[in-house]
């Protein structure tokens, strides 16, 4: 992803986001930040930008539906901007969690601010530490970390750069419950990537399907990937918002589109369900070292 020209990233804002530090750690470059996961991906379909960078699945709280649902809603749309887009990488970041304050200690705190996912991510700490302190969920942890800079009594839960930014001290660090707390976030672009290695197993493509509401049709759909020796890394459904209990599937597995045995997978795929969308086929990510915990 490297090139003469200076490259604009879109990213989940405001400042102090776990989206930002993720974007930042993987180019290297400044950020530039919006309010909505769906205003990175407009960034991204209209190239304003060249990639943007959005949460899609957390370790301990599993998807990030606003990032599945809005693939889901390209099904529908012939736009020749949408033509080209596609998850061009994936980013696996540490998700260090922080109690953040202007309070010195615990007892003082009435109030702490999250996203719902920051909030459920720290269920038992909260719940051990601070079970009489209202909870209360906010657009995203960097807003809670604004808030909380603002209001006295409160609290937020946020990484070390919110604290930073907006002036607050850490009074516990890594408060998540799952110490290996990580979230993956996918790079949007419109650039496809060539196969990154001799071996499938350095591959990751990332698939949307729909199928026809009939016994045995999930089976049916997974079978070519048994049959050709596909090794499916995950499977997430959502509702396609088309009738009651109707699902799509989103899918991941090692390989690149291209390569014979998927790609013979692939087409065998396509005769036993309604549509197969390829996401996008990118280099299997690199786990960012984490740190570990410590409490102040």
């Amino acid at each position: 992803m490297t090139s003469d020209k200076k490259l604009t990233i879109a990213a989940l804002g405001p400042e102090g986001t776990f989206t930002q530090e993720a974007a930042c750690a993987h180019f290297g470059q400044e950020i530039l930040l919006f309010s909505s996961i769906e205003e990175v991906f407009s960034a991204v379909e209209e190239k304003r930008v060249d990639y943007g960078v959005v949460p899609v699945e957390n370790s301990t709280e599993g998807t990030v539906t606003r990032t599945l649902d809005r693939f889901i809603e390209y099904l529908d749309r012939s736009d020749e901007k949408l033509a080209s887009l596609q998850v061009t990488g994936e980013i696996m970041y540490p998700i260090q969690h922080n109690l953040l304050s202007q309070c010195s200690a615990l007892h003082e705190v009435r109030e702490v601010y999250a996203h719902q996912q920051g909030l459920a991510q720290c269920r038992a700490w909260l719940m051990r530490y601070l079970p009489h302190v209202q909870l209360v969920s906010v657009s995203s942890n960097a807003e809670g970390a604004r808030r909380a800079s603002l209001i006295p009594g409160t609290a937020a839960i946020a990484g070390q750069k919110a604290a930073e930014l907006y002036g607050l001290s850490i009074l516990y660090r890594a408060i998540q419950d799952d110490l290996d707390n990580t979230t993956r976030f996918w790079v949007l672009g419109h650039q496809k990537n060539p196969a990154a290695g001799s071996s499938v197993v350095n591959d990751k493509t990332s698939l949307l399907i729909t199928v026809l509401n009939r016994p045995g049709i999930l089976y049916q759909a997974l079978e070519p990937f048994a049959r050709h020796g596909i090794d499916m890394l995950s499977i997430q459904s959502r509702p396609s918002r088309k009738s009651q209990w109707d699902y799509v599937f989103f899918i991941d597995v090692k390989g690149h589109c291209e390569r014979p045995d998927l790609a013979a997978a692939l087409e065998d795929l396509r005769k036993k369900v309604a549509r197969v969308k390829v996401l996008g086929s990118y280099p299997l990510p690199l786990q960012v070292p984490f740190e570990g915990p410590h409490q102040e």
